[in-house]
């Protein structure tokens, strides 16, 4: 007959509720950090389908990435226990809900206002219960959270482009969009002091030469209304990006210079 010593048993089922806990808090990170992007994600969306009605694809994608939130709040309510975290989970389903109507009214100069508002109260919920996580990621996992940053502050760019180009006299968003650009140098300055493998190393080297180029559009938003090029200019440095993520997430070589 074996002996299980108490104290052996005690261990494993600590470490075991420890490794559980981790992952919960991890699964939480995720979420908060999709519900981030998707918060801006959406609103550029309608605010582009808002610009140009017929093309109603912009509005389609808008509503699935906001149902798709739903998909992230239940993430989240199922990987914790913190009572304000869930207390704000259900202030977002509300905004959720409240985008959607916005979605079937008719058109409206109230809209974009509107829509811009509860993206951002989103968006402050999800960086909110962020807070509230005491996961610590490692090396990886730190540089691909920048750039999941860069991702998310490219949608948020491009939003408040959006929102200047349907009422140029509303709210100035210079600050904004500088503390936006200046964020997304910094993130890439942080990644590039990493080694990685050579095809990482090559495409983040693209990433940095696209937003080179796409940054100055942003800049120049004054002077150049070009709605349909900044869209599909964001969208292939996002794509160049995604893929910078996965080279990073099979790269073994990482580590700080």
């Amino acid at each position: 007959m074996f002996i299980i010593n108490r104290g052996i048993v005690i261990l494993l089922f600590s470490a075991f509720l420890y490794a559980e806990s981790t992952e919960n808090q991890f699964q939480l990170l995720k979420a908060s950090q999709n519900i981030r992007i998707a918060s801006q994600k959406i609103a550029k969306n309608y605010l582009y389908y808002y610009a140009n009605p017929k093309k109603t694809r912009f509005k389609d994608l808008a509503e699935t990435e906001l149902k798709d939130l739903d998909k992230e709040y239940k993430a989240i309510s199922g990987s914790t226990n913190n009572e304000e975290s869930k207390d704000i989970l259900t202030f977002l389903d509300y905004s959720r809900e409240t985008m959607e109507e916005v979605f079937n009214d008719p058109f409206s100069k109230d809209n974009p206002p509107l829509m811009l508002d509860y993206s951002e109260v989103i968006l402050e919920g999800a960086e909110s219960i962020n807070n509230n996580i005491k996961y610590v990621p490692s090396v990886k996992e730190g540089v691909l959270i920048k750039i999941h940053d860069i991702s998310f502050l490219i949608e948020r760019l491009t939003k408040y482009y959006m929102a200047i180009l349907i009422d140029n006299s509303a709210i100035n968003y210079t600050e904004i969009l500088n503390d936006a650009i200046k964020k997304i140098e910094d993130s890439l300055s942080l990644i590039s002091k990493h080694n990685y493998n050579c095809k990482t190393i090559a495409l983040l080297t693209k990433v940095k030469n696209d937003w080179q180029i796409l940054k100055k559009y942003y800049i120049q938003y004054n002077e150049m209304k070009i709605q349909h090029i900044i869209l599909l200019a964001s969208s292939k440095v996002e794509k160049d990006i995604s893929s910078l993520s996965a080279s990073i997430e099979d790269d073994q070589k990482i580590e700080k210079k």
